[in-house]
């Protein structure tokens, strides 16, 4: 028999992934292709992480034509939800020189991986604090 928050994981991972594929541009590039114009701000508040930090976070970012983001989704978790969360908030208000192809600017989904930087401290090994 399967445990109710198994089923509720599962459920939101499908919603996840039903949303994640919905009506994204079809060109997809990376951020090394794109040229930022305003700084991205990362921030997380001072709470200790919930999960263990596996890895970086990975969002797709649909930019319109102009360079605004109008949209962004996980697409990769880092297994700290406070951690993606903020990774989602912090490209919100980035702005990009758009993305010319072809001569015309256009949407593109965007891959941003998110490296987290977290200092040393006695807690390594299992969930450290947020600095």
């Amino acid at each position: 028999m399967f445990r109710p928050s198994f089923l509720v994981a599962c459920l939101l991972f499908l919603g996840f992934a039903a949303q994640a594929e919905g009506n994204w541009p079809p060109i997809t590039v990376t951020i090394e292709e794109m040229r930022i114009l305003t700084p991205i701000r990362f921030s997380v508040p001072k709470v200790r992480a919930q999960g263990k930090i596996r890895g970086p976070v990975v969002l797709r970012v649909h930019v319109d034509a102009s360079g605004a983001v109008r949209r962004t989704v996980v697409i990769g978790s880092c297994g700290s939800p406070a951690h993606d969360e903020a990774a989602l908030k912090s490209m919100h208000s980035v702005r990009f020189v758009p993305k010319l192809i072809d001569g015309e600017a256009t949407d593109v989904s965007l891959v941003v991986p998110f490296h987290l930087p977290l200092p040393k401290t006695p807690f390594d090994g299992e969930d450290a604090p947020v600095q």
